[in-house]
């Protein structure tokens, strides 16, 4: 197995995936000869097309109808949620997988007894986004949530210089848990009266108006930066409103669903095919059909042609370009599309013997050098891991192109932060969001967030975007059912913008 490193993003699928400890990785990843028994598996796992196999694949063509009202490019929640609705509306619908698995970024994969979450951490739980969504499509799921594990707070505070705290509130005096409240209280307010003026404003700049406690401020970067992968000096005020607010509505209902994030993934893969849609994975779409301005269908990498009335899009803003061409869209458009600011970011997962912390199940982490948050998902759901081990997800953005240079940063941030660290360390797999596949194509900074996201509806005639990337606030992937919603009113209720 041959292994292009320069289209490498670092996203270590390829060794999570691996039954035979063949890759390894330092933000670029490594066969190992020896180990390689050309099972393949990489190649159907990797987003990037890195891996060249010795010999050729053998052809891989499941039967798949000519014509569907509904092509759905991407088996991401986006994909998936909009799938299993319009199965249940009584359309037809495909959904196209290129990796050999469904969930794209927001799955988790087995990885040595231990289920991996790939960055999909998001505020999770019944009053999520996601929790409603899931409950209109009658997708029942049990929840690990810190009610029914008896802990009271989503996060705590933790800095590098040994400092500790059970909550935000712990970490302010009085009179900044006053200036805090007081500052989501007015932003609210203003929010809901239309006012966009902290659409203009920096979180950062926006708090320091209200208190000048570094403490507090440092911590509202963190938990800025854990949320959307940017800084509270690059987010809009508006969307750390918007983030803080959907934090409380969550409240001690906030969770994730017993079994792992995949548990959604895999319940709207069942729903999905109980309403008669299908999902065709290791299938890429090569390209989307457009006649006179209008979506045709789209054309599979193995050059067959399905026909649709509608399509989606859950791939990202730079591959719809591409699939349906720079010709057949506005100039404008286009130039917006590739011109969109987009997140680079990693975490670097971890299973130890012991617990590095006890508390809450998320860790901000204010003025380290990387590491912003810390999540452990095994503090919500301990089945998550065999062998007794302790799972923790620590998510840092990047800034600069040396990858193992960013996670000797975060290495030693974590060092820093618990000084037990490599003495109980069992394994870990850093997972980067970058290049060709980032954290997200529109991070949600300013002119990027609100109604100022891309629009679900594109220029192409009856074809449709989904995922991150398209109209809303809150938390990074909770932000996609909003998107969702709105293409299905626009296909089901005829009710276009």
């Amino acid at each position: 197995m041959d292994l292009i490193k320069s289209l490498c993003t670092g996203c270590g699928y390829c060794v999570l995936i691996c039954p035979y400890d063949a890759l390894k990785t330092d933000g670029w990843a490594e066969v190992i000869p020896q180990n390689c028994t050309d099972c393949n598996l990489c190649v159907y796992a990797c987003p990037s097309d890195c891996f060249v196999p010795d010999a050729p694949l053998k052809p891989y063509r499941p039967r798949i109808a000519d014509y569907y009202d509904v092509s759905i490019i991407g088996s991401g929640i986006g994909g998936l949620m909009a799938g299993a609705a319009l199965a249940q509306a009584g359309y037809s619908v495909a959904v196209f997988e290129k990796l050999g698995f469904p969930g794209g970024r927001y799955t988790e994969i087995d990885y040595k007894g231990a289920a991996v979450t790939t960055g999909a951490w998001t505020n999770l739980g019944p009053n999520s986004h996601i929790g409603r969504f899931l409950a209109d499509l009658q997708i029942k799921l049990d929840y690990a949530s810190l009610k029914a594990v008896g802990l009271t707070e989503q996060y705590s505070v933790r800095f590098p210089d040994g400092r500790r705290y059970d909550s935000l509130f712990d970490l302010v005096s009085g009179a900044g848990r006053k200036a805090w409240l007081k500052a989501i209280l007015n932003g609210k307010r203003q929010t809901e009266t239309g006012d966009n003026a902290l659409d203009q404003i920096s979180a950062a700049d926006y708090v320091a108006a209200f208190s000048d406690d570094p403490n507090l401020l440092a911590a509202v970067d963190a938990i800025a930066a854990t949320a959307s992968g940017l800084s509270s000096r690059a987010m809009p005020a508006s969307e750390y409103i918007q983030i803080t607010l959907d934090g409380r509505t969550a409240g001690q209902e906030f969770a994730m669903p017993a079994g792992g994030v995949r548990s959604i993934v895999k319940a709207l893969v069942t729903s999905l095919r109980q309403a008669g849609g299908a999902l065709f994975v290791r299938s890429p779409i090569a390209a989307i059909g457009v006649e006179a301005g209008r979506a045709t269908g789209v054309q599979l990498a193995d050059g067959r042609r399905v026909r649709s009335r509608f399509v989606l899009h859950n791939g990202g803003p730079r591959a719809f370009v591409n699939l349906v061409g720079p010709a057949n869209l506005p100039a404008n458009y286009v130039a917006r599309l590739t011109n969109l600011k987009g997140v680079e970011c990693a975490a670097l997962f971890c299973a130890t013997r012991e617990p590095l912390f006890t508390e809450a199940p998320i860790t901000m982490t204010p003025q380290c050098r990387r590491v912003v948050g810390i999540f452990s998902p095994t503090r919500l759901d301990p089945s998550l891991a065999k062998n007794d081990l302790h799972l923790f997800d620590a998510f840092f953005p990047t800034y600069s192109d040396d990858r193992s240079a960013e996670l000797a940063l975060a290495l030693a941030d974590l060092r820093d932060l618990f000084p037990h660290f490599d003495d109980v360390l069992e394994w870990s797999v850093p997972m980067f969001f970058t290049g060709s596949w980032p954290g997200a194509e529109t991070g949600q900074t300013f002119g990027q967030t609100g109604s100022n996201r891309l629009d679900p509806v594109t220029p192409i005639e009856n074809c449709f975007l989904v995922g991150m990337d398209v109209k809303g606030s809150g938390v990074a992937g909770d932000l996609i059912p909003l998107g969702v919603r709105q293409v299905l009113s626009c296909i089901i209720d005829g009710i276009l913008p």
